[in-house]
């Protein structure tokens, strides 16, 4: 390929073109696809190209009325062999070539599967890169973004990352495109990904553009009103195409593991405490992490677990722990079912050998749920290493989904290792967020409330599973620390997962009862709320989370049904440790409300008025929040 620099082949002699002598043959073909419980389908466009020397290309585009764009994704079998050649670590067109002369001057080399690059109209464009760090157990601060003004001088800008937004700075309107590769991380995917992911240049003069999705589907999406239009935009592509079927709003979630116990305190007559305690909260689901299984890691036992190689370890690792749970898992499924309760497990997928043992996983993960009625599973381990183990993975997911329909659920774990996480595999679950614990004083609701606050940007709110934990425990191990649980009421800590899908985090039968009856009325409202929160357009607002700021969310429903009886819009209000009790938070363009007054007030303290385009909040003690409605 020629290097995309200025005075070179032009654009029409671009590496994947046909022979001189050669043409594309194209065709069309249109169908719908729907998925369960969803009225509007999603309309599949697939362009086939094919040459009379054997060449061969699919262009496949999900519609959706709802999407501002496109997803678009590339078969053939030059793609194939590029990427099998690159997973063995052999030369291939899909590396391409960076060059980058000791003036500091940098040319780039397009891949063979790279698509063509198109001219933008403007030479004067803003690009904003967006990176984000998943392994939560290590990492806290979870997106970067980075700004480029587009200059002749810098004449490449290569970008290895998820998501970029081209912004049109002349505009009125904030009116921009973004591209999201829908992958993992970058860190996860070196091994088999070109060396960009998404290229700028200025080639014979013109500002050009292309990316190289390497197999993986790529959206792109207009939109308008800056920042918050390209939030909409985002989410509005995760609602239409990627929500869990039949779609629901977030499920309160509970799972020990948060206590530190690991399997310590497991078996038949705890996990009776905790679905009885669970009713009490109103806790939906009581998911039974690691140790509930024959099969030991190296979580559950002081030496011999293991955290790979499952089957090979013992071929009924998945099968119940007889000595915590003799009589298997049905005694607990029927009283769980009787409290209003439903039981969930942790599962590890084999990731041995590129996950040879997908198809042993789904099995099993499908008998449970056939024999039990388990729906819920979290799923962690997992190792990613190469690109087949990731296609097997989505084999896994795949074939668990299609088969039971949509009724089995996934918590995809992303707090270690090589996972999906935030855009490897956006549909079928949430994304379990991060492990936080109070020993070393180790949680901080400022710092999930920032966790969540930051995502949401990007991330539909609700496809995150975010924690509260027991704020008694391990008090003196933040000394005197003025952020500390306790520093908060325990409705705030609550509170903060509101927008989420709620993860209880702790061994709820050893929550004090002071703190369970304070819980218990805000979940009540929370399930109340929650549907209609989470239909309209969930945005951040404020300033970013860090302990001493104003933050919150809103949820708008602009377009709403005037006859309806439900709020059109919630406001959920944050004041952390500062100086006033008072606060203006100015909305986007983009978030044009159609209510005005003061809003009713539904949980916390104070009180906020909509006016002008803004919010001005009254909150009136330190580490508070308000959460208010209006209706029409």
């Amino acid at each position: 390929p020629a290097p995309l620099q200025p005075n070179v082949a032009p654009l029409s002699r671009w590496p994947d073109a046909p022979a001189a002598n050669e043409a594309w043959a194209a065709e069309f073909t249109t169908r719908e696809i729907r998925r369960p419980g969803v009225a509007t389908p999603i309309t599949l466009v697939e362009l086939h190209l094919t040459t009379p020397s054997g060449g061969a290309r699919l262009h496949r585009f999900q519609l959706h009325p709802a999407v501002p764009g496109a997803v678009h994704q590339t078969f053939g079998p030059e793609i194939d062999a590029a990427l099998a050649a690159f997973s063995q670590q052999t030369e291939s067109s899909l590396t391409g070539r960076l060059h980058k002369k000791d003036n500091g001057q940098i040319f780039a080399t397009l891949p063979g599967i790279a698509h063509p690059p198109f001219g933008l109209r403007s030479r004067h464009l803003l690009v904003r890169e967006v990176s984000f760090s998943d392994q939560t157990d290590h990492h806290s601060n979870l997106v970067f973004t980075r700004e480029f003004l587009l200059h002749p001088g810098e004449r490449c800008l290569p970008l290895s990352t998820n998501l970029v937004c081209v912004v049109d700075p002349a505009s009125a309107h904030g009116e921009g495109f973004l591209w999201l590769l829908l992958a993992p991380l970058r860190h996860v995917r070196t091994a088999w990904s070109p060396y960009f992911d998404f290229l700028f240049a200025f080639h014979a003069g013109e500002l050009v553009a292309t990316t190289c999705p390497a197999g993986y589907a790529v959206a792109r999406l207009a939109y308008s009103g800056g920042g918050a239009g390209a939030t909409l935009a985002l989410h509005a592509l995760q609602r239409a195409f990627y929500d869990a079927a039949p779609p629901q709003p977030g499920r309160l979630l509970s799972n020990t593991w948060g206590d530190r116990a690991g399997a310590a305190n497991l078996s038949e007559a705890f996990v009776l405490e905790e679905i009885a305690a669970a009713k009490q909260l109103g806790v939906e689901i009581v998911q039974i992490d690691d140790g509930w299984q024959k099969g030991a890691t190296v979580n559950t036992v002081a030496s011999g677990g293991v955290w790979n190689g499952f089957w090979a370890a013992d071929p009924e690792f998945w099968t119940p722990h007889a000595q915590r749970f003799p009589r298997g898992l049905a005694p607990l499924v029927a009283v769980a079912k009787e409290a209003g309760v439903q039981l969930g497990l942790w599962y590890a997928p084999d990731s041995t050998n590129d996950l040879a043992n997908w198809e042993r996983d789904a099995a099993q993960i499908l008998q449970l749920w056939r024999e039990h009625g388990i729906r819920y599973f979290k799923l962690d381990a997992l190792k990613l290493h190469s690109r087949l183990a990731e296609t097997r993975f989505h084999a896994l997911c795949d074939r668990v989904l299609e088969t039971s329909r949509g009724d089995i659920f996934f918590d995809f774990d992303a707090t270690a290792e090589h996972r999906p996480t935030y855009w490897g595999r956006p549909g079928g679950g949430a994304l379990f967020l991060e492990n936080r614990f109070t020993e070393e004083g180790g949680y901080h609701p400022h710092q999930t409330l920032r966790s969540v606050w930051s995502l949401a940007h990007f991330v539909r709110p609700e496809r995150i599973r975010a924690e509260f934990l027991n704020p008694r425990r391990n008090d003196a191990d933040y000394r005197d620390d003025p952020l500390r649980p306790t520093a908060y009421s325990p409705e705030y800590l609550f509170a903060v997962t509101w927008p989420t899908s709620p993860l209880a985090w702790f061994e709820i039968c050893r929550v004090p009862s002071d703190i369970i009856a304070r819980w218990a009325p805000l979940v009540a409202v929370w399930k109340e709320h929650r549907h209609n929160f989470h239909a309209g357009d969930v945005l951040p607002i404020g300033d970013a989370p860090n302990g001493f700021s104003w933050a919150g969310f809103i949820s708008h429903r602009p377009h709403a049904d005037a006859a309806h009886a439900a709020p059109v819009c919630y406001a959920l209000l944050f004041r952390e440790t500062t100086a006033t009790d008072t606060h203006r938070f100015t909305l986007p363009p983009a978030v044009p409300l159609s209510v005005r007054g003061e809003g009713d007030v539904l949980a916390g303290e104070g009180s906020v008025r909509a006016v002008d385009g803004a919010l001005e909040a009254l909150i009136p003690n330190e580490r508070s929040f308000v959460l208010v409605a209006w209706h029409r």
